[in-house]
């Protein structure tokens, strides 16, 4: 089949927005963060409920200078808040018959999708990084329970493009569909996308037609981009979101951080206070994302980053988000997934019991690693540990691990039950 052939550098999916003036750019979202506040008072128990505990009605907030006045509602407390609302908390504006798709998170964590079609803000991104109408997408990313493969759907098709629902593993089908297809584009994690490379060679046949890669769930080192540009003639970029918000920032073709979406306030803030921070200081992402159905506002993340708010060559006036900096907590993002220590402590309640127990986690090359390290108690049958500790991984965490049986005493009593001992270029 033909590849397609355009100037992936040029061009803009919304250029009014993207090139607008700082003020026009906040006209533009104390409108809409005014009318969502507005919406979700009349509309979701649960905002309403949290802005009452502020001590607030729905004109306190006007718009993007007001929403420090009500506190960070925390990832972490949506399971609870979940239980005691269900399903949903009171955060869904829309009766059950308008949601098109649940989707569900470690917590559990159930995330509803509206009506809205492009809900998830990723086109704008995806264009900003090369893809264009014509372009035969890979989509690598699971679409079982999780919003990723599904809301990129979305985007690609508000572009033109066509998508090949792939999803995770199958590598020597990912290199069959790309060639017989002449697949253009891909998305899904990095290290992923390098081991469809990898495999493409080794099968034989030449290089596989891609062009344009939009990668995230993981990190994203310079090393890497550089050999997909370099080795493999594939543009990559990368993008941030998350399957409460949606996506948050995104890299054009300069690759200078990551413009941050207009259709969200992205605040960086003190993790234990809230309090918005200023440019070049690290904090936590608490954001508000204009999304009708699923309002979340204030919504504080757990993830670390810096914003840079001086101009980039692109021509574009947004701030940008200078990368992923690690967590405010205790989670750890591994292969695109979320572990949190609760997670650890079920796999080895699972597994048959542990003395002392910590997950490991390491990078060899372009790939996470992940390693469960276990002191048995006495009477343990060490020989049958590693089998059953390796399903319960697979089982809890989802994905796949080893195990190291160690000697009593070489996990240190306060040691933490995530080591992540990555380091990134």
């Amino acid at each position: 089949m033909a590849v397609v052939s355009v100037d992936r550098r040029t061009g803009y999916w919304d250029r009014e927005k993207e090139i607008m003036t700082a003020a026009a750019r906040r006209r533009y979202q104390d409108g809409w963060v005014r009318a969502l506040v507005r919406h979700a008072w009349e509309r979701a128990p649960g905002v309403r409920r949290r802005l009452e505990a502020a001590g607030l009605g729905p004109g306190a907030i006007r718009g993007v200078g007001d929403l420090a006045r009500l506190p960070v509602m925390k990832k972490h407390t949506l399971p609870d808040l979940q239980k005691a609302d269900p399903p949903f908390g009171g955060f869904c504006t829309v009766p059950m018959e308008k949601v098109r798709r649940i989707f569900v998170s470690p917590g559990p964590i159930l995330e509803p999708l509206g009506p809205e079609f492009g809900g998830f803000h990723a086109e704008t991104g995806m264009y900003a990084g090369g893809f264009r109408r014509g372009d035969i997408v890979l989509n690598t990313y699971a679409y079982h329970l999780t919003p990723a493969a599904h809301l990129i759907d979305e985007a690609l098709a508000l572009l033109g493009c066509t998508v090949v629902p792939t999803g995770v593993g199958n590598t020597d089908t990912q290199v069959l569909m790309a060639r017989t297809l002449g697949a253009t584009g891909y998305v899904g994690t990095p290290s992923f996308l390098m081991t469809i490379l990898k495999r493409a060679a080794e099968m034989g046949g030449g290089r596989l037609p891609i062009q344009v890669a939009q990668v995230g769930a993981e990190p994203f080192p310079e090393s890497m981009r550089r050999a997909f540009q370099d080795e493999y003639g594939i543009i990559a970029r990368q993008g941030f979101g998350t399957a409460d918000l949606g996506m948050l920032a995104y890299e054009c073709t300069e690759a200078r951080g990551m413009h941050l979406v207009d259709d969200a306030v992205l605040q960086v803030c003190d993790p234990q206070s809230g309090e918005p921070l200023a440019d070049g200081q690290l904090g936590e992402i608490v954001a508000t994302v204009r999304h009708e159905s699923y309002p979340m506002i204030r919504f504080g993340t757990g993830d670390l980053t810096v914003v840079d708010g001086s101009p980039c060559p692109c021509g574009r006036t947004s701030a940008r988000m200078l990368g992923w900096r690690g967590r405010a907590d205790e989670v750890t993002k591994v292969r695109g997934m979320f572990i949190h220590p609760r997670q650890v402590d079920e796999t080895v309640a699972r597994g048959g019991g542990a003395a002392r127990y910590q997950a490991v986690v390491t990078r060899e090359g372009h790939q996470d690693g992940l390693t469960l390290r276990v002191e048995l108690p006495q009477g343990a049958d060490a020989a049958a540990a590693p089998a059953a500790l390796e399903a319960a991984i697979r089982d809890v965490i989802k994905l796949r691990g080893r195990v190291e049986i160690v000697p009593p005493g070489a996990i240190p009593d306060n040691a933490k039950k995530i080591d992540d001992q990555r380091k990134w270029d």
